[in-house]
């Protein structure tokens, strides 16, 4: 037996990271041999056999119902195709590195979403995006489904092949749609697996593409998880931008779930919403009453007013009610199967005036009129009484789908109030309509997630918020480094990139936040999180991870001599060690202590700032071959429930390897080389 087959034989838990992001393709298969192995022919999917097992539930490719273009095949690929792509941190260009909670990151928003899609996998509450329009004007990401990683590093200029522009999408292209699909198509994909099971999508889009993107979302979330439209008038004035028609006074912001059924009503305090939208919300002056429950409003009646809801489409929840004004007792029974009954008032259903029927639904069933009689309110009204429901949520009130009194030059005026220049950035989204999207999409400890960021609008709305609330919301945000027009004021002002700008107004708008709020946030626990960690997109750090040669026999020759070593010599160890807890599925807010074990310098995994058992450790010194005991030292003393090295680490020494491999069995602790 070869020394090398020897080694693997006894190293059966040594673990390999791999280094690229989850392979969507091979990870549904595996879950189809789960589901019907009988579908499952020399470990290929057996379309035809997979038809056959659905029978009738398989849809005739050519008679489906769907939105087609040209291009969805490969945009559905590069949704599919992993990356090995990494982000390098930028502590230079952070804020508050070791206490922030808070995410930017520079890059193409679609490698970016393939390389969050193990550690932030469902945990991410909601995402607003704001894409571009496909107006002409705004820009469309020049993608390469074969290469994307390499496309970007191109543009960002990280390899020697000249600064790719971002181009337009002018009408006059050929696929001036398909185009801006096959943009969004493969990021919503990958954005949908990022949403917890009750989160929510918001997307602002004009008419240009409302209706591809409405039918896009129908088909990526599905029909059922559409939630609302809602309508942003947000110039009362009008544009007229095209010479014909009428002029345009809105847009749209599109709203889906990932899982409808989990999603409740959109609600926020009533008086916010007046002040926000005084023209949209008004009135909420109730009486406000008492009981032994709490606080109660009364704001309708038990009856459901909508004249469709009836005893023939809704019999079980018509029925007439009895009440006894003395014991406020209630009995239900069958609309006039009793009369009368002593000391008891008949309450009949509200009569129906449709014409067709006789009476109007209840909104609730018999049981929960029952149970939940101290909820109901009797009022006399002549002879007879009106049943009120009793509303506890006094504060709260469901939001309507229409947005109002928030003006697209609002943006602009966002921007001036932190003391930047409303010039460096064409068309803001105003910090208002984020805002008011946040109150309603997340409870106070939830993160949203932002990968067109733009001038990171939604940032700011966020830090806004949790000054208000006391939250402690978080927010992760993308941007393309998209280089300024050497005529803008942007570029006379120093900022080289777009996601300058964003980070620059992050920083300005916490600073003020912090300063206008500083009675309130003197009362919090925990300081305001007006921080963020940088990351910038970038190939991986180890050789052996590298996409495959093009075939040129000198690059080939190149990249063999590269792969006799694991790590890039150039990376940094905090390189390495960012992409390791990437690869690991370990948050980007992860938080780090270098330990010293016996001379050597390892990363320990720490929870609420503090060393902590059964917390993966990490040694990444290519540079220092650590000793038997040192390793042994690692293991004992800091009891990790993982621990990673680096193969370069054992420079050949596979006793070594053997070695830890047993040391590691022995205390149940998971090796993984990379």
């Amino acid at each position: 037996m070869s020394e090398s087959n020897q080694y693997n034989e006894q190293n059966t838990n040594n673990h390999q990271l791999s280094g690229t992001s989850p392979n969507f393709r091979t990870d549904l298969a595996k879950k189809l041999e789960e589901l019907v192995p009988e579908a499952i022919a020399d470990g290929k999917v057996d379309v035809v056999k997979l038809k056959e097992l659905l029978a009738e539930d398989a849809g005739e490719p050519n008679e489906r119902f769907g939105l087609f273009w040209p291009g969805k095949k490969q945009a559905l690929r590069a949704a599919q195709d992993p990356t090995t792509a990494t982000l390098k941190p930028a502590k230079d260009e952070s804020k508050d590195w070791d206490t922030t909670n808070n995410i930017f990151i520079e890059g193409d928003n679609l490698e970016v979403l393939k390389v969050l899609q193990k550690q932030y996998h469902n945990s991410i509450k909601m995402i607003y995006i704001d894409p571009p329009y496909n107006t002409g004007k705004d820009f469309v990401y020049p993608d390469n489904f074969k290469e994307g990683l390499q496309n970007y590093l191109e543009f960002s200029q990280q390899v020697d092949e000249g600064n790719k522009k971002i181009s337009t999408n002018t009408e006059t292209a050929g696929r001036y749609h398909s185009n801006w699909l096959n943009m969004m198509y493969p990021r919503l994909k990958l954005a949908r697996n990022l949403l917890t099971d009750d989160g929510v999508i918001f997307i602002s889009i004009d008419g240009h593409e409302y209706d591809n993107l409405l039918k896009l979302m129908l088909e990526i979330f599905g029909e059922a998880n559409y939630v609302n439209t809602f309508t942003w008038v947000n110039n009362l004035k009008g544009r007229q931008i095209s010479g014909h028609g009428a002029a345009r006074t809105h847009e749209y912001i599109v709203c889906f779930a990932r899982k409808i059924s989990l999603v409740n009503e959109f609600r926020a305090n009533a008086e916010q919403l007046k002040k926000i939208m005084p023209s949209v919300y008004k009135g909420f002056d109730y009486e406000v009453k008492s009981d032994k429950y709490g606080n109660y409003v009364l704001k309708n009646e038990l009856y459901n007013s909508n004249s469709a809801f009836n005893e023939e489409t809704r019999p079980n929840l018509v029925f007439d009610i009895f009440y006894n004004p003395d014991t406020n007792d209630i009995k239900t029974f069958d609309v006039n199967a009793v009369s009368d009954l002593e000391g008891y008032v008949k309450i009949s259903p509200k009569v129906n005036n449709n014409g067709t029927h006789k009476y109007h639904a209840y909104r609730w069933g018999r049981d929960k009129v029952l149970s939940e009689f101290y909820n109901l309110e009797f009022v006399r009204v002549g002879d007879n009484f009106k049943i009120y429901t009793k509303v506890r949520d006094i504060g709260d009130t469901t939001v309507k789908d229409v947005i109002a009194d928030i003006n697209t030059t609002h943006g602009s005026s966002d921007i001036a109030r932190i003391n930047l220049d409303p010039k460096l950035f064409d068309f803001p989204k105003p910090m208002m309509l984020i805002y008011f999207l946040t109150m309603i999409g997340l409870q106070k400890g939830d993160a949203i997630l932002d990968f067109f960021a733009g001038s990171a609008t939604t940032a700011h709305a966020v830090m806004q918020l949790n000054a208000e609330d006391g939250g402690n919301r978080k927010h992760i945000m993308v941007q393309l480094p998209e280089p300024t027009d050497e005529k803008s004021e942007a570029f006379k002002a120093g900022y080289k990139k777009i996601s300058d700008i964003a980070r620059e107004r992050i920083n300005r708008a916490g600073e003020k936040i912090k300063a206008d709020f500083a009675d309130k946030l003197a009362e919090r626990e925990t300081p305001l999180d007006v921080g963020y960690r940088t990351y910038k997109l970038a190939d991986t750090n180890f050789t052996k991870w590298q996409s495959a040669p093009t075939g040129d026999l000198t690059e080939l020759q190149a990249r063999l001599d590269l792969m006799r070593e694991s790590s890039n010599d150039n990376a940094s160890e905090e390189d390495l060690l960012v992409e390791v807890l990437l690869k690991m599925g370990l948050p980007l807010t992860t938080r780090i202590k270098t330990v010293d074990i016996n001379g050597l310098h390892v990363h320990q995994v720490v929870t609420e700032g503090n060393l902590s058992e059964g917390q993966p450790v990490l040694y990444l010194n290519e540079h220092a071959k650590p000793t038997l005991d040192q390793l042994r030292a690692i293991i004992t003393d800091l009891t990790p429930s993982k621990f990673v090295i680096l193969d370069d680490a054992f420079q050949g020494d596979n006793q070594l390897k053997t070695n830890l491999v047993q040391t590691c069995k022995s205390y149940d602790v998971e090796l993984w080389t990379v």
